[in-house]
């Protein structure tokens, strides 16, 4: 049986969404170019990090293109309409998972954390959802909390790949946690072994290993 999802007050609803359409353009400083998902591979190629790819489910982004084009009065409008969405129907996943795809996408994380937690609520055992509130927490460096909940998608999908990358990336990268990292790594490339930068991402998890600092957290 699906886990009953706790309803929202409209107080609640309306201190939560509000001010941040503002801030998502203002607040955040210029916006920034929306990257497509999953995989951010050109961000990857600049600067050598291993990319965390985001859950299938997660669409493509509009409002700005991945070569920076596109402007704020767009994506402000769809920010506004989402909204009105959500506090018409708070149980409208859609449009929780929109705004936090947005937000993230943008790099605000902490909001972007509250929005997926939200649609966390509605859809428990949604892969997708949690691979990416994973993702949020783990740039915000919430290892733990990150760990927790990637290992959720696992549980609700044995099979979803981009939740056992993203296993690897925070566990043997983040935490130090080789043993877990090495197991997630063992798996992914069992199931999916043709997935996206899975050789970089061996590399990453080598260096760190040989890494005198890389202790367990």
């Amino acid at each position: 049986m699906r886990a009953k999802a706790a309803t929202l007050k409209k107080d609640h609803l309306a201190f939560l969404l509000g001010g941040l359409a503002f801030g998502f353009l203002f607040g955040f400083g210029l916006f920034r170019a929306i990257e497509n998902r999953p995989g951010k591979a050109a961000a990857a190629e600049e600067t050598g990090a291993v990319p965390s790819p985001m859950g299938p489910a997660a669409p493509t982004q509009t409002g700005a293109g991945s070569d920076g084009s596109g402007g704020g009065a767009p994506m402000m409008a769809e920010i506004n309409a989402l909204k009105e969405r959500v506090t018409a129907n708070p149980k409208d996943t859609a449009a929780w998972v929109r705004l936090a795809n947005l937000y993230q996408d943008a790099g605000m994380y902490q909001p972007a954390v509250t929005f997926y937690e939200r649609a966390v609520e509605l859809e428990p055992a949604d892969p997708n959802i949690l691979t990416d509130l994973g993702i949020c927490l783990q740039q915000l460096k919430q290892y733990d909390r990150a760990l927790e909940t990637l290992e959720r998608a696992q549980k609700a999908d044995p099979r979803h790949w981009q939740s056992l990358y993203n296993i690897v990336v925070v566990a043997g990268l983040g935490m130090g946690r080789f043993d877990r990292a090495d197991a997630a790594l063992a798996r992914l490339t069992e199931i999916n072994p043709a997935a996206p930068h899975l050789a970089e991402l061996r590399d990453a998890l080598r260096k760190a290993r040989e890494t005198p600092a890389s202790t367990p957290r």
